[in-house]
């Protein structure tokens, strides 16, 4: 990964250089053009830093080339997710509906910097600190989901042990925690609690994602250890959808599930 990872920074910082040179302008001109400083711009051209959006998006408004650098950094973008997720990221952003069971982790779009780090280095030690900011930035990055003009409407169940098993310390679990309590309160979003009192529930085969997207079928997403599957078959859709509605059926309401979620928020002090 951290090969890959070097070569897409490596393309991006190439590919400006050789614009810049072409218009004979110097790291410091195109750093103001941009609205970023000339060190920055360094560290893009030399692959020290990775580029983000917001540089791709304002790359391409200077240089007249639209979409060019935004699909560098796209594909940038990919290489910070497995293989296996990496398809799901542009469904996730085109989607007007997600629904997801979450029975080990909190949801990658609700997650808090610190908990996806501590998250990350938990399932991958063996990783070393660039691969993980990378990737921690790359999860960060996908939260933008949420904040467009029109951000999709999300329905989460979440198994209690979520929120129960303390992932970084009590200081970062309680960070997250107040972070759901306030996605759970807010407008545009459901989270449900499937307790442990809920008795042989449907979602004992694993994570499961449902996501709608404005004119095109509904796809799934379910993940395992070092693989997931990408679903569109419509008789596997429908049977998803309803493990889904059993899944809700069987959690706390939204209100009880806010309670319990302030209860053990509080727990932790």
């Amino acid at each position: 990964m951290k090969a890959a990872e070097s070569g897409g920074k490596a393309r991006f910082g190439a590919e400006l250089r050789a614009q810049r040179a072409a218009r004979g302008w110097t790291q410091v001109q195109l750093g103001k053009k941009l609205g970023y400083s000339d060190s920055f711009v360094s560290d893009i051209e030399n692959a020290n830093r990775t580029a983000s959006e917001d540089f791709a998006k304002r790359s391409d408004e200077v240089f007249g080339l639209p979409g060019t650098f935004l699909r560098h950094w796209e594909d940038l973008e990919r290489e910070a997710f497995p293989t296996w997720f990496a398809p799901i990221v542009p469904i996730e952003r085109e989607s007007a509906k997600i629904a997801g069971w979450e029975p080990s982790a909190v949801p990658g779009l609700l997650q808090t910097d610190r908990y996806a780090r501590a998250l990350i280095r938990a399932r991958r030690p063996q990783d070393d600190e660039e691969t993980v900011e990378r990737t921690v930035q790359a999860r960060m990055d996908r939260q933008s989901t949420l904040t467009r003009p029109k951000p999709p409407m999300c329905w989460w169940v979440l198994s209690e042990g979520v929120l129960r098993q303390v992932v970084g310390g009590p200081d970062v679990m309680g960070d997250q925690l107040d972070r759901l309590i306030k996605a759970a309160e807010a407008p545009g979003a459901i989270i449900q609690v499937l307790p442990f009192s809920a008795h042989d529930h449907a979602g004992t085969d694993g994570l499961l994602h449902l996501y709608e997207r404005p004119g095109q079928p509904v796809v799934a997403y379910t993940e395992c250890i070092g693989g997931a599957r990408l679903i569109e078959d419509p008789q596997e859709i429908s049977d998803l959808t309803t493990v889904m509605g059993m899944l809700r059926a069987a959690a706390l309401s939204r209100t009880d599930s806010v309670a319990l979620m302030r209860a053990i928020r509080r727990d932790l002090g």
